[in-house]
C-alpha cells in the first residue's frame, strides 16, 4: 500500500482522483499521471514521479509519501512551483513536510 498525504493535492485537470488513487494502490497502470512526493534526499524538497514507475515492484515498495497528483508533466511542474512559492511566501522557509502537515 502506498503512503498518501491525508488531503493530497490534485492538479486542475485530474479527473476522479480517488479512483486513480485506488488504481495506483492496486498496482494498476494509469496513463499520464505524475505523482508529487516528499523527497528522501535531504538536498531535494520534492520529487516528481511518473505513476508508471509504480509498476516496478521494487519501486512500489519504497515509494516516498505522495503529496499530490497531476495530469501530465507540465501540470506537475506547475504544481511544484506554485506550492514552493506558497510555502515560502507564508512561512519564509522551504519546510514542505511541516507545512503540509499543518495545513
Amino acid at each position: 500500500m502506498l503512503k498518501w498525504q491525508k488531503n493530497f493535492l490534485t492538479g486542475e485537470t485530474v479527473k476522479k482522483p480517488e479512483k486513480i488513487k485506488k488504481k495506483l494502490d492496486a498496482g494498476k497502470f494509469v496513463y499520464d499521471i505524475y505523482l508529487l512526493t516528499l523527497s528522501d534526499n535531504p538536498d531535494n524538497l520534492m520529487d516528481i514521479i511518473p505513476a508508471a514507475m509504480l509498476l516496478q515492484k521494487s519501486f512500489y515498495g519504497i515509494c516516498p509519501k505522495i503529496i499530490g497528483m497531476a495530469n501530465g508533466k507540465d501540470e506537475a511542474l506547475e504544481m511544484v512551483r506554485s506550492l514552493i512559492e506558497e510555502i515560502y511566501t507564508e512561512t519564509g522557509t522551504f519546510q514542505v513536510a511541516e507545512y503540509l502537515e499543518n495545513r
